[in-house]
């Protein structure tokens, strides 16, 4: 080996120290504010499809919630196939799917994904657009979207940073939403299942009192120039250009607590169909009901193919307009859509009604319309002159018709619409597939006798708020390990309150059922607090009795300190004395409990007071659903249950419901 190849190369090679290995670089900012936003719109949308799913109530998602009615509204599903889902069922299984694709892309969304995510936003501005327009403003909803506007952004700011491809997380994406969407679907499945068995079960039943009542109608005898037929004659159709004659009515049944007087009808004022008629059916409905609007194309389709029934429609609009008998408006347009109707019918006669109602009724529509030159167009479609609509259409006779209708159904016990009569008995389990159809053909099968609309005798709102909380399966109530129970433990009558110190109602039902109590030793009633106030209650949106957790915290604290007894002295107390209710007065009243005043404030502020007043709420906020298919959940105060039946209506003006409820189920056998 030369020098100069010895000097070039040396025995001993020399060490050069490596490069320090590179540190993971950190996610940059806009992808954590990505996962963040669609963590947000996972959580949102999840809660809105679980409300769905389990009927539990969340705080601002009671049954008469925003969240509520944006569920019930037309754009609360997605129709396709015939099919409908649940938009929070799609936007929790797009979110879901957007979390696990942004996860896997690591650095920001390839093109295809971005445009994905892009089409995801443009729907979110849709529905925060129908939020506005609808007045539905869902928190939840409302969370969602405007997350999910968020993520967009932060979505567009690492685009240039994306690394090439995308598939694994496109893929992962899919698999995502094909899974969220089958466990949904499966779960939804069984809900709806245990629904429509419970609904069919009241169909049915309700299919059997109408022919029972049917059977004991008389028959029509027959005339010199109409034989005796055991096969009666089909009667012929009035033609709806036509108003029907007014037949005389037959001997009339008892009454009852029937609202209708000897020969007042149940039917609306347009009648479709013939004079007397086997089937009767009265829809008592609104233009802007939901549920209305799904129960309409069976109505249409028995005006198109039969001629032995006859259809009229009473109205009941959620709007306190013209409702004196409804909370709150529900239904922006529905007085004025009942009114058009009307307005129809007064210048057109029975055609002119019910065309005006299939337009209302019209899935496009829903009862919603601006300006009154909608309404002419439509009738000069149909042939009519528009004059002076406008002006009956205004006038105090189509607004007398309406409260007049809402008086009835109130006299009626109406709960929610649509209400179905057929032949005078109400129609439970209208909800489940062709249940109206189904009734048509299960009733003419039986050669019910054709009479007219004076022969129905429906039963009023008392015996029916009686036999709806007859009729119930008992629910499960929730356990009570703080209870401070009035009456024996083994009191065959078991009652128990939901309800607030400061609410006028919760104080009067209460004084009823100790009032009933008094000499008796087979009922025990138990009273929980369910303050309609923020400062205990998360479930409730605001507080409409701000001193209601500090008047719970009274009687838990007079219990915790001396007992059942001392705990129902303050009980009565608090009931009688909301107006002026405050510490001071609490605190001056304690001697007359056989407490000492400082002793009961420092309780109300104490640990296990404030842990019972809590566990009480989340019994309520918890409660079971009182239908399959409604939300879970205490949503009205007082809520009475009455050996775990539910008794939403527990009184009316003339009538305490609640004392022939107690009285019934004293008498029962015990279970």
């Amino acid at each position: 080996m030369s020098r100069r190849a010895s000097k070039s190369r040396p025995d001993t090679p020399r060490r050069t120290a490596s490069p320090p290995a590179a540190a993971p670089a950190s996610p940059p900012l806009p992808w954590v504010a990505g996962l963040a936003c669609l963590s947000v719109a996972v959580a949102a949308s999840a809660i809105l499809a679980l409300n769905h799913l389990t009927g539990l109530s969340m705080p601002g998602c009671g049954p008469e919630s925003a969240c509520a009615r944006a569920a019930a509204s037309y754009w609360g599903k997605v129709r396709l196939l015939g099919l409908e889902w649940p938009v929070s069922y799609l936007g929790f299984a797009y979110f879901d799917a957007a979390l696990v694709g942004w996860v896997l892309s690591r650095r920001g969304l390839p093109k295809p994904l971005l445009f994905i995510a892009y089409l995801g936003g443009a729907i979110s501005i849709f529905y925060l657009f129908v939020i506005v327009i609808e007045n539905t403003a869902c928190m939840y909803c409302i969370a969602a979207h405007v997350a999910n506007l968020a993520f967009c952004v932060a979505a567009t700011m690492t685009s240039r940073g994306a690394l090439p491809g995308g598939g694994l997380a496109a893929v992962a994406g899919l698999g995502a939403f094909i899974t969220t969407s089958a466990v949904l679907g499966a779960v939804d499945a069984v809900t709806r299942s245990q629904v429509r068995a419970q609904g069919e079960a009241e169909r049915s039943a309700a299919v059997q009192e109408m022919i029972r009542q049917g059977r004991d109608q008389p028959r029509p005898e027959p005339t010199a120039t109409q034989p005796a037929d055991p096969s009666p004659a089909p009667q012929p159709s009035a033609s709806p250009n036509e108003t029907a004659p007014a037949p005389s009515p037959p001997p009339a049944p008892p009454l009852d607590d029937s609202p209708l007087a000897a020969g007042q009808s149940l039917a609306g004022r347009y009648i479709w169909g013939p004079a007397e008629a086997p089937i009767r059916i009265v829809l008592i409905t609104g233009y802007q009901c939901p549920d209305c609007l799904r129960v309409e194309p069976q109505v249409e389709q028995l005006i198109q193919t039969r001629k032995d029934v006859q259809i009229s429609i009473r109205h009941f609009p959620f709007n306190k307009d013209c409702n004196p008998f409804v909370g709150r408006t529900m239904q922006p347009n529905g007085c004025w859509a009942a009114r058009a109707a009307e307005a129809a019918g007064m210048l057109y006669g029975v055609d002119g009604f019910w065309k005006m109602h299939k337009w209302l009724f019209d899935p496009n529509r829903r009862g919603a319309f601006t300006k009154s030159e909608e309404l002419e167009e439509a009738l000069r479609s149909w042939g009519f002159d528009p004059t002076g609509f406008a002006q009956v259409m205004s006038s105090e006779e189509t607004l007398r018709r309406i409260r007049e209708d809402c008086e009835l159904a109130a006299d009626l016990g109406l709960f929610f619409s649509p209400m179905i009569f057929v032949n005078g008995v109400e129609l439970k389990g209208w909800h489940v597939p062709n249940a109206l159809i189904r009734t048509v053909e299960e009733l003419a099968a039986t050669n019910p006798p054709a009479l007219p609309p004076t022969a129905d005798r429906p039963v009023g709102a008392v015996k029916k708020y009686v036999a709806d909380w007859r009729e119930q399966t008992p629910l499960a109530m929730p356990p009570d390990a703080r209870a401070w129970p009035l009456g024996p433990e083994d009191a065959r009558v078991q009652v128990i309150v939901y309800g607030d110190y400061q609410e006028p109602s919760t104080a009067e039902a209460d004084q009823i059922i100790r009032k009933f109590m008094t000499g008796r030793s087979d009922i025990r009633y138990t009273f929980r607090p369910f303050p309609f106030d923020t400062a205990c209650n998360p479930t409730v949106q605001q507080a409409r009795f701000p001193k209601g957790c500090r008047a719970a915290a009274a009687a838990e604290a007079a219990g915790q300190l001396g007992g059942v007894e001392t705990y129902w002295k303050a009980h009565v107390w608090l009931m009688s004395n909301a107006a002026t209710f405050s510490d001071e007065t609490v605190k001056a009243a304690a001697a007359t409990f056989g407490l000492d005043g400082e002793a009961l404030l420092a309780a109300m502020d104490s640990d296990d007071v404030q842990a019972a007043i809590k566990d009480d709420v989340e019994s309520g906020r918890k409660f079971p659903s009182l239908r399959l298919g409604m939300p879970a959940g205490i949503s009205t105060i007082p809520s009475i249950f009455v050996n775990g039946k539910f008794l939403p209506r527990w009184k009316t003006d003339q009538v305490q419901v609640i004392d022939l409820v107690l009285e019934e189920a004293c008498r029962a056998p015990a279970q």
